[in-house]
């Protein structure tokens, strides 16, 4: 992150919202605009703009309190005066208790379940996210079912494309004749001969609904020669033309594109998990990494309090004879067999936040199973960060994916609807069609068969109208109610996405600043902590005997500057986990962290 005040500038963009909303209304027009009414559309514009107006993220007037969070605001800290009666020894008070220089390569954990040295590998946060970005398997796993989707655009978009037909066969007929009573002549009318045909056409559908086809046919008829005639072969040909044609239901490329919009739509749903996922890994990357940085604080802690403990304890041990007694020995024993314990579970806490961050990142240089120790590199920022309660409220309303997602659902259940107001409508198709044939009947050639079809000679012509509904229409109606609970229901999670945003935005944002306030707290709290380590030290040089009372002191004195300490890189560590969830549910994320998402539309 950049040295210096943070700042947030948010766009004021959040009425575009709206208008996609509108947009995605628009788009699913019926062409039958009689039953605008009964969809109900501006009462669902009406819904949507009045909880964005709620939550502070409409271009409408804002009300007194949302006024008052449109100010830019920075994160304080309140101030203290111990900070300015210390101010002459702050030097030696910072140099009493753990030193974090220890945190750094050279640490020691311990041994691990494999037995053999550990490899420390320093990570920065940035290359930590590059890693987490490029290798996690949730975002690769995302990726894949990105693609998949963009695969299922390119099949419904495939609906609409031009059918190739062909078909081939051959018939032999034999069928005996009626009955005529004419002697031995009566096998002279037995229709005995052998069809070859040929068939090839192309078919297209509309996005009217319609079908369009041309095909040419072929066929050779053989026949057999009977007592009294000789029948000559010859070829049959014909080129058609068809098309048919719904007039009510089923008409309009609003219905027959209906599962090409929903396709795309998720489509954009699928970039939108994959953004979703990416934000949700940067986010867990940075607090992983936060918390290991607090891990190794906590072992830093644990070695310096089993340090200081001993130096005690060996001085108890010395005093045994004098005016220390075994209870005061033992019991200094145990308060530093205690702290090597404690010891011993810090080595495991950090050990297993570096296994958790490599999960994360899933880095082949330092992988789950190897040895390997992640080891933070960067420091927690301590710069105020200055914000705006409104405007962060409508960034995340516009970035935040979860509320793309529930327009996407909105404007698919008003797709749905509209082909089951469609649906509604009767059964009334056209249907024509044109039949070139040409026959050959002298020379038996194939040639002659087509030159009676360019010459138009026999046209044969259909056109035909069909109809038919249901009485009483009950399952379309019922099918078109149930569109527009749908409807109804994906407003209301659209809504539900709205305040969440909100909430986590609100909750993000009280978590900066009071981390933030606390980090100065905190550090008086050490300071103050330090300064009574120091004078117990003073007293230590000007005492002449060191009582077991006095030496009890100064194991709860190194407690509490211990826990002090702790308690600041808890505050730190949590001004900056928090600042990462705030940028995660104001969908800034990748933003802040130079994430982009390069979209590559769906080809054939």
């Amino acid at each position: 992150m950049p040295e210096g005040t943070v700042n947030f500038f948010f766009g004021r963009g959040t009425w575009s919202l709206g208008l996609l909303v509108t947009a995605c209304l628009i788009s699913c027009e019926s062409p039958f605009p009689g039953d605008q009414a009964d969809r109900g559309d501006a009462e669902l514009s009406s819904a949507i703009e009045s909880v964005l107006a709620r939550q502070g993220a409409s271009p409408r007037a804002a009300s007194a309190d949302q006024a008052a969070a449109s100010h830019l605001q920075t994160a304080t800290q309140l101030p203290n005066d111990l900070f300015e009666t210390l101010k002459s020894r702050m030097p030696e008070l910072d140099s009493l208790g753990p030193q974090t220089p220890g945190v750094g390569i050279g640490l020691d954990l311990g041994p691990d379940v494999s037995g053999t040295p550990a490899r420390e590998v320093g990570i920065s946060l940035r290359n930590a996210i590059s890693a987490s970005v490029r290798n996690n398997l949730s975002v690769q796993s995302a990726r894949i079912e990105e693609s998949i989707v963009q695969a299922d655009v390119v099949k419904a978009e495939a609906a609409f494309d031009a059918v190739l037909l062909a078909s081939t066969g051959y018939q032999v007929n034999n069928i005996p004749p009626p009955p005529l009573n004419l002697g031995g002549l009566d096998n002279a009318f037995t229709k005995e001969d052998t069809a070859t045909t040929l068939s090839t056409g192309i078919q297209k559908r509309l996005i009217s609904g319609g079908t369009v086809s041309a095909s040419f046919d072929m066929e050779y008829t053989q026949q057999a020669t009977t007592s009294i005639y000789d029948p000559a072969n010859y070829w049959t040909n014909s080129v058609n033309f068809n098309i048919s044609q719904p007039l009510l239901q089923g008409f309009g490329s609003d219905v027959n594109e209906a599962q090409i919009r929903i396709a795309r739509n998720q489509d954009r749903v699928g970039v939108l998990n994959l953004r979703q996922t990416l934000l949700d890994t940067v986010r867990d990357t940075e607090v992983q990494y936060w918390s290991l940085l607090q891990t190794r604080q906590q072992v830093v802690a644990a070695a310096w309090l089993v340090k200081v403990g001993g130096d005690v304890r060996d001085i108890l041990k010395k005093r045994l004879n004098f005016d220390a007694t075994v209870a005061d020995y033992s019991l200094a024993v145990a308060i530093v067999e205690v702290r090597r314990a404690n010891l011993i579970r810090a080595w495991l806490a950090s050990r297993d936040a570096s296994d958790r961050l490599k999960l994360t990142l899933n880095d082949p240089a330092a992988s789950v199973g190897s040895d390997a120790l992640l080891v933070p590199v960067d420091r927690p920022v301590l710069q105020p960060i200055s914000y705006n309660l409104r405007d962060a409220i409508v960034t995340s309303v516009e970035q935040n994916p979860s509320i793309a997602r529930s327009i996407l659902a909105i404007d698919d259940a008003a797709i749905r609807l509209i082909v089951a107001d469609n649906g509604r409508l009767p059964q009334l198709g056209l249907q024509a069609g044109v039949t070139l044939t040409g026959q050959d009947n002298s020379s038996g050639t194939f040639g002659s068969a087509m030159s009676e079809i360019n010459n138009a000679d026999f046209v044969s012509w259909l056109a035909q109208m069909a109809f038919s509904q249901p009485i009483g229409n009950r399952a379309a109606e019922a099918e078109y109610r149930k569109a527009r609970l749908r409807r109804s229901s994906a407003v209301i999670s659209y809504q539900q996405a709205i305040e969440n945003a909100v909430f986590a935005v609100k909750v993000s944002l009280r978590s900066v600043t009071t981390s933030y306030e606390l980090i100065e707290q905190s550090r008086a709290s050490r300071l103050a902590s330090a300064e009574s380590l120091r004078a117990l030290n003073v007293l230590e040089k000007t005492l002449a005997a060191l009582t077991p009372e006095f030496l009890q002191t100064r194991f709860q004195a190194q407690d509490r500057l211990a826990t002090a300490w702790l308690s600041e890189v808890d505050a730190m560590v949590n001004y900056n986990s928090a600042m990462a969830r705030l940028y995660h549910a104001m969908g800034t994320g990748l933003i802040m962290n130079r994430v982009e998402i390069d979209v590559v539309e769906p080809g054939p």
